[in-house]
């Protein structure tokens, strides 16, 4: 029993150190549950009350009441007090997902039994996102209702959507990810061709060659960018055909997913170079990619889900990847920022990347 004991305690000790020499390996076991909390989060985080605009034409005990109780519709309005003029123009600019306007006489009509018609404008950039909006508009009647002991109901909602057509929530989920398989393929299969140059060993022996390593790395990096895009491009047909999401600017589509592989495969890259080894770049990768996915406007546009996840979402190639996508395919507007400058982020990124795997393989 001693000598079990001895050899298991020796044991330990070796894996123990074995661990502090391998830091990429332990620290996995730390990032990955961390990961785990950060996706549960994100869920609840993202589940938020929809910013909406409140425009308030009359200061009334009855549209106070009413006010209280969209405020007390479980989980669906963060109301925010404004003009009308301010209301329509952060609905056109995609800052609010809706705007409720209570009318002058709105008092006086609900007292008399007649019905009082509510302003209510949806921006329907997203299906699910509208209908839990919609839903939530009859239940704060109710809760109104029931408050002021009113006979029947007497507020009806005067619905208009910013868009003429509705876009499904797997619609718009299948349109966004391509982009995680863009930035999956692209970021794993750079940290791939990179991390084994050293592995193998291959790497000093470059070194000595009279373009040194840099231009290898890059040139793996190339075709390891070529093949991430030929595979994202299977996803993207299997999302046209199989899920039959149409593809309203095809060669957008294309653009996107070539310029999102070549920026998530140079970051990978550069994880690879940094890491030198192959068996932590799967799991770190996948690690980090998912929690930047959730917040990156793959189930609703980012702009949103409050400022810090709006930010923190733009630390991704995913979140340009997928403004792209949606707009090649449903032709919809989901980041504040232009079309062509997600396009220059992601090339931005790329070069960058590109340039540090370069400069660190001299070390």
């Amino acid at each position: 029993m001693r000598t079990t004991l001895r050899v298991a305690g020796a044991a330990a000790r070796v894996q123990a150190l074995s661990l502090l020499r391998s830091p990429a390996t332990a620290i996995l076991v730390f990032i990955l549950p961390v990961n785990l909390l950060l996706l549960m989060s994100l869920f609840a985080l993202t589940g938020y009350n929809a910013p909406t605009g409140l425009v308030l034409e009359e200061d009334t005990p009855r549209a106070h009441a009413f006010v209280d109780s969209l405020r007390d519709a479980y989980h669906s309005f963060d109301l925010r007090p404004m003009d009308r003029a301010q209301a329509d123009r952060l609905l056109r600019r995609g800052r609010i997902v809706a705007a409720v306007e209570i009318p002058r006489g709105f008092d006086a009509l609900v007292g008399s039994g007649r019905t009082a018609l509510v302003r209510f404008t949806v921006d329907n950039v997203n299906l699910d996102m509208a209908e839990d909006v919609r839903r939530a508009f009859p239940a704060a009647v109710s809760i109104f209702a029931t408050r002021l002991s009113l006979p029947a109901i007497s507020v009806r909602p005067r619905l208009t959507d910013m868009l003429a057509q509705d876009t499904g929530y797997i619609a718009y989920l299948a349109a966004s990810s391509i982009a995680l398989a863009a930035v999956i393929a692209g970021a794993i299969l750079g940290g791939l061709v990179t991390a084994r140059e050293w592995e193998a060993g291959t790497a000093r022996l470059m070194r000595l060659a009279p373009c040194g390593l840099g231009p290898v790395l890059i040139g793996r990096l190339a075709a390891a960018a070529g093949w991430a895009a030929l595979a994202s491009s299977v996803s993207a047909l299997v999302v046209v055909f199989g899920f039959r999401v149409p593809a309203a600017h095809p060669i957008e589509l294309a653009g996107g997913i070539v310029f999102t592989v070549v920026a998530a495969a140079a970051l990978g890259g550069l994880v690879g170079v940094l890491l030198r080894r192959t068996l932590p770049i799967t799991p770190l990768i996948l690690g980090i990619t998912l929690p930047f996915y959730l917040d990156s406007g793959a189930l609703e546009p980012q702009r949103f889900d409050g400022k810090v996840l709006f930010w923190l979402s733009h630390l991704s190639p995913a979140y340009y990847g997928v403004g792209i996508m949606e707009h090649a395919c449903h032709g919809l507007i989901v980041t504040p920022e232009p079309l062509w400058s997600l396009y220059a982020v992601l090339a931005l990124v790329a070069a960058s990347a590109t340039l540090l795997v370069g400069k660190l393989a001299r070390r």
